[in-house]
């Protein structure tokens, strides 16, 4: 399918998620705004809580000339806490303090009768020369930072803090570069599995700008092969515009539903 020009990474932090104890839903969940964007995600990498793993995946995804770099996780008070040390290392920069940051924290910690420490201070670090993002809802502090012709943007690992920083901060910034925005649909079609398939080539030759994918587990048997099975379908489309993109999806939408329909079957909207 076509794909939108501004190209987007996720760098995932984490020893929890690399030993399986928590599962990775922030790149999830952004892949998913991303597309919806118009934005083009080339790249999901996951390392561990390792400032020399960390800077390296930031030089690798720097080197590919990506146009935005998210990462999540590492920004805590703990020691293992370690996203904004390595990418300071990775760009050449030292770490400070953001005041903003700091007054947060301290007017959080006095409103809970805590007393605030070094180690709080911790979740105000960001990189030198970076703009710090506020967090609206918990305490660790992001930051947007422009290195050559990238930007990288830090959140924190907790899709509760990640997911409302991403669309304040992010949603406008690729709006404004993108020039393309996504439709995006999962669909359940019902119909006799044999006869699936060459309708489903044949879209996909006959829109061959539109991402159209199936996640379906062939029949062992011949007689499984004639049987009506429900088959969930991906469809995604990029345009100039939303308006163009619903336009497009109603589309091959339309003709999905005009094929299944003349072989005896039928397709439902699922998300």
């Amino acid at each position: 399918m076509r794909r939108g020009g501004f190209s987007v990474e996720i760098i995932a932090t984490g020893d929890e998620i690399l030993f399986g104890r928590i599962l990775d839903t922030n790149s999830n969940w952004m892949a998913r705004r991303l597309a919806d964007l118009g934005a083009h995600l080339r790249r999901v990498t996951c390392v561990g809580d390792e400032v020399d793993e960390i800077a390296a995946a930031l030089g690798e995804a720097l080197g590919r000339g990506s146009r935005l770099i998210l990462f999540t996780g590492g920004l805590g008070p703990s020691e293992d806490d370690m996203t904004v040390d390595a990418i300071g290392s990775a760009v050449g920069r030292g770490v400070v303090l953001d005041l903003g940051g700091i007054e947060r924290i301290r007017r959080s910690y006095s409103e809970r009768h805590m007393e605030f420490s070094d180690r709080a201070a911790r979740m105000a670090r960001v990189v030198e020369g970076a703009r710090s993002l506020a967090n609206p809802v918990g305490l660790s502090t992001g930051m947007m930072l422009e290195v050559g012709g990238s930007t990288v943007v830090t959140f924190p690992g907790i899709p509760d803090e990640m997911r409302p920083m991403f669309e304040e901060y992010v949603v406008p910034f690729v709006e404004e570069r993108s020039g393309m925005r996504g439709a995006a649909h999962t669909l359940s079609v019902r119909m006799v599995w044999r006869e699936f398939f060459p309708m489903y080539r044949e879209m996909q030759r006959d829109y061959p700008d539109v991402y159209i994918k199936n996640a379906a587990t062939p029949p062992e048997s011949e007689e499984g092969r004639r049987m009506v099975r429900e088959i969930k379908v991906d469809v995604v489309v990029e345009e100039g515009s939303m308006e163009e993109s619903e336009a497009r999806m109603g589309e091959v939408l339309g003709e999905l539903r005009r094929r299944v329909g003349s072989l005896g079957g039928s397709v439902t909207v699922l998300s």
